[in-house]
């Protein structure tokens, strides 16, 4: 458990003081990483017992993997977009080419492309 120590001003007398016990501690301490790490917690609000504070840490969990997802999803959705952007000037280029091989007149070339 987590105890403190109490001394009596300049006297010898020291005693100690049961506040936790290990499992409490322990979930305690994941509480404060957890809503450290993730920055949502400003202290105005806090779990009073060991079961709000396991609740407390498994929504923010799983509010975290929610958030996670969707900013992986917004980054897959910006590559793909810039996946078909890079496919289509691929496109474009062959095409130019090809004219090019094929000595297509600049007026032909200028009608195909636009």
């Amino acid at each position: 458990g987590i105890y403190t120590i109490l001394s009596e001003g300049h006297s010898n007398n020291v005693s100690l003081m049961f506040l936790k016990d290990t499992p409490e501690a322990y979930i305690l301490s994941l509480y404060w990483a957890y809503i450290t790490m993730i920055t949502t917690g400003f202290g105005d609000i806090v779990p009073l017992t060991i079961q709000e504070t396991l609740w407390c840490i498994m929504s923010m969990y799983i509010g975290v993997v929610i958030t996670a997802c969707a900013i992986a999803n917004l980054q897959l959705l910006v590559t793909n977009m810039d996946a078909a952007l890079t496919f289509f000037q691929r496109k474009i280029e062959l095409i130019k080419r090809y004219m090019h091989y094929r000595r297509l007149p600049n007026s032909l070339q200028k009608r195909i492309m636009s």
